[in-house]
């Protein structure tokens, strides 16, 4: 009837004390609670609610004990006290819900003055630490127990199995943690001269206990390294001669040990401002965490002293003298104590505010304080070669215009919250960070901004460490140039700078990893006769390139290169060696459009499925080698791979499509040898300056060589296109049987017999192109029904221009034949050529270019 929560749990475990003395196998109360908990009865009200036999199914009992607080009464006064505990009590069978056995009783507990048996002496000492009406509550309980269980039936058993009586236990650590060598000492009164010990939940087991006086015995344990236990009940057992035992919980709370102290505190930083060191640091993630020690001293290694115990993650030690250096260790302690190793040491120089001028040569070790920022460059720096410039974490430096030159050593070690900041006066551009010859000297610039610079860091034969730093909104963000520069370029947004990322010269080698290299307004990479190494990098969304190689030899591996304005890689060395990129996420797992965004001399044909570090390689269907035989997948012949020698006929078919990529060049073997088209297609686009080559393979090449270059066999519902393209050197260029190929922008030229040959309905759109010095029928010869369009051209230096047994007429207007009008001589059949053009068709292409 009582609602507090201190009587409830008391009062049941002092009954459950009791009771579990008799000759009964009862069930543990930890145990009736959680098989009460899984089946939804976790409240004092639902048991109340729930049947005996509801109950007794759920525990597997015979019976179940029902228990009600009656009475719930305090006085306090001073060291006097007066407590009344009754309780209802009654055991029902589960099976016939037969009422077994029932009592009530109230009870009245004086308490003054100061006890002196080990029990007592234990409840004195922890009464200043828990609540003194729990103590209280524990005493008057167990005396209301103690007579009301002797009315209860006993089973028949006979007396000598009947085990010790124990009438109280308590224990001494008031619900506080305890740590490395703090003692748990327990007390028990009960029957005299028996054997008596008591565990620590299922941490320690029979830790012997010491009869001290008739009937009182008393445990101690004394926690070692390594012990650790939470929230465990302190169980008593008093044991005869005859191997009887009594056990008996405590009913006051549980016992937690703790020796494992806090981490070391991360992160400790300073920032020494007029007559002060500010320090911060990351907050500690242990549950228990109590405060933080800051420790302090004059030197490194010794003479540390605690100046401030506090909860927060911050901490201003005043009072200090301005550039003198003070050396700073941080500990946690939690709740037990445990105290942490300290931290290793970081140093704090109070300095008077800036701003600070600077210019000139430092030819000494010096330190640019964070507080005495901004400091401003007036004339250049100049580092000499013996000395080491190092700034500190939060240190910004502004620049009118000069540059920070190293001949010797830079240290501008910032933090992830607390980078160093360079950049220009109200938005000006600066000359940046050059580092001058300094080779295998180990510099470092790590967390720091770097922004607003013509180039923002410079490496001439340099190989400082570059890593987590934000390199934006300069005109280029890197330059690295000449064999010395072997820079470890690491974990760096590179971005939104004006023209190139990284540009990458004159023989240098450096290693670009883990780098995001975006938005930048033209290229994300230039390498320029030179051999880097780029891997795990983001590469995108730059402005032209991605990557744009000349005279290099990079290797690009295991990168994330997508959304490049013009190319992801563009190796424009039509004669230098293949890129090795291999296993990169191209965007797309298309490979059509991994294709389009490739170009010259590049190696993809492992790509990744996924971006990495999750795709997985797959095989693009990049054709090799020699060809003959079928094509029956969408394939692609390669500017890395070029140039292929078609040793055979090669039949596209079963729906494939043959892309060709720009700058690719074909060389057919003599004899009866072509690429013929069945239901397929072939995407030949080149450009202007690389355009596809379809040639003789022979040494000295001359008209007739092989049969045909492309044969269209087959109707199909597939569409050819081909733009940019040289043929030359076969019998006849274009067979097309069936179709309506787009024929554009092309040279066909030295054929023996003719350019193109168009038969039964096909209708190819032939523009653009220049037809010359074909001979036998001449530029084109039509038949059947075919309807090319032919507009644009410049057909000339032909026996015929157009031959044409069609029975519809052909559109062969708008072309330049060689003269203005036209020699009809030129024409045979249902030709449409008026009007022609006066003069030379400027857009049609003719060729290589002398």
């Amino acid at each position: 009837k009582t609602k507090s929560d201190e009587a409830f749990e008391i009062v049941r475990k002092s009954f459950y004390n009791h009771f579990s003395s008799l000759p009964y196998v009862d069930r543990e109360l930890y145990k009736v609670d959680e098989m009460l908990k899984k089946a939804g009865i976790d409240t004092p009200e639902k048991v109340a609610q729930s049947d005996s036999k509801k109950l007794g199914d759920i525990l597997n009992t015979d019976a179940v004990i029902y228990g009600e607080i009656t009475h719930y009464d305090r006085i306090f006064a001073g060291v006097y006290s007066q407590i009344a505990v009754g309780a209802h009590v009654r055991m029902v069978d589960v099976k016939t819900n037969n009422l077994l056995w029932e009592a009530e009783n109230v009870t009245r507990k004086h308490q003054g003055g100061i006890s002196t048996t080990p029990v007592g002496l234990i409840l004195t000492a922890i009464s200043a630490a828990m609540n003194v009406r729990q103590i209280e509550l524990l005493r008057a309980g167990d005396d209301l127990f103690r007579d009301m269980v002797k009315t209860l039936p006993a089973p028949t058993i006979a007396e000598s199995l009947r085990p010790p009586i124990i009438t109280i236990l308590v224990q001494d650590t008031a619900g506080l943690p305890k740590k490395v060598g703090d003692t748990i000492k327990v007390a028990m009164e009960g029957d005299p001269k028996k054997q008596a010990s008591f565990d620590i939940g299922d941490f320690k087991k029979g830790i012997t206990m010491r009869e001290v006086e008739p009937g009182s015995y008393v445990g101690i344990y004394q926690v070692v390294p390594k012990d650790n236990v939470s929230e465990a009940v302190i169980t008593g057992y008093l044991s005869d001669d005859a191997g009887n035992t009594a056990k008996w919980i405590d009913v006051l709370g549980t016992v937690t040990i703790d020796t494992e102290p806090p981490a070391i505190p991360k992160e400790l930083s300073s920032f020494g401002r007029d007559g002060l060191v500010s320090l911060k640091w990351d907050k500690n993630t242990e549950h228990d965490l109590a405060r933080y020690k800051v420790y302090r001293s004059t030197s490194p290694l010794s003479g540390y002293t605690e100046v401030v115990s506090t909860e927060f993650t911050e901490f201003q030690d005043k009072g200090l003298q301005n550039l003198t250096t003070y050396y700073y260790k941080l500990a946690a302690l939690d709740k037990t104590g445990n105290e942490s190793k300290m931290s290793e040491y970081i140093t704090g120089v109070p300095v008077s505010p800036g701003p600070t001028t600077v210019r000139g040569n430092i030819s000494q070790d010096t330190i640019w304080y964070a507080g005495a920022s901004p400091y401003i460059v007036e004339d250049q720096i100049t580092v000499m070669d013996k000395a080491t410039l190092t700034i500190e974490p939060g240190t910004i430096v502004k620049s009118r215009g000069p540059g920070i030159h190293i001949y010797g050593k830079l240290s501008a070690k910032g933090k992830q919250n607390g980078m160093i900041t360079f950049e220009g006066m109200d938005n000006n551009r600066w000359g940046g960070i050059v580092f001058q010859k300094t080779k295998e000297k180990d510099s470092v610039i790590e967390y720091a901004q770097i922004k607003g610079a013509i180039t923002g860091i410079t490496l001439f034969s340099s190989s400082p460490k570059i890593s987590s730093n934000d390199i934006s909104k300069n005109d280029t963000g890197l330059s690295i140039s000449d064999p010395f520069s072997k820079p470890e370029i690491k974990n760096n947004a590179i971005s939104r700078n004006k023209d190139i990322g990284v540009l990458i010269l004159a023989g240098a080698n450096p290693v670009l990893e883990d780098n995001k290299i975006i938005h930048n307004g033209k290229e994300g990479i230039v390498s320029e006769n030179s051999s880097p190494i780029i891997s795990h990098n983001t590469i995108s969304n730059n402005g032209t390139y991605g990557i744009k190689a000349s005279l290099s030899s990079p290797k690009v591996i295991e990168n994330n290169i997508h959304d490049n304005g013009k190319n992801e890689i563009y190796n424009s060395d039509p004669k230098g060696e293949v890129i090795d990129a291999n296993n990169n996420w191209w965007g797309s797992r298309n490979i059509s459009k991994i294709v389009s965004g490739i170009s010259g001399k590049v190696d993809y044909r492992i790509s990744l499925d996924a971006p990495y570090p999750d795709g997985k390689p797959f095989e693009l269907s990049i054709l090799k080698g020699s060809l003959s035989g079928n094509i029956t997948r969408d394939s692609y012949l390669t500017v890395a791979n070029s140039p292929y020698v078609i040793e055979g006929k090669l039949v596209i078919d079963n729906g494939a499509t043959l892309t060709v990529e720009q700058g690719v060049t074909l060389k057919y073997n003599s004899g009866d040898i072509s690429i013929i088209v069945k239901n397929g297609a072939i995407n030949a686009k080149g450009t202007k300056e690389e355009m596809i080559t379809f040639t003789s393979n022979s040494s000295s090449p001359s008209a007739g060589d092989y049969s045909s270059t492309i044969k269209f066999e087959e109707k199909t519902a597939l569409s050819s296109f081909f733009k940019y393209c040289i043929f030359e050197y076969a019998s006849i260029a274009f067979v097309i049987r069936y179709g309506t190929p787009d024929i554009t922008y092309s040279l066909i030229t030295n054929n023996s017999q003719s350019g193109i040959n168009i038969m039964n309905d096909s209708a190819p759109k032939i523009f653009y192109n220049t037809i010359s010095n074909n001979t036998g029928t001449g530029g084109i010869v039509s038949t059947g029904m075919s309807k090319p369009k032919i507009n644009n051209n410049n057909i000339i230096d032909n026996p015929f221009a157009i031959q044409s047994s069609s029975t519809i007429f052909i559109d062969a207007r708008e072309n330049w034949w060689g003269s203005s009008p036209p020699n009809e001589s030129l024409f045979l059949g249902n030709i449409n050529y008026k009007p022609w053009l006066n003069e030379t068709e400027k857009e049609a292409f003719s060729g290589r270019q002398k």
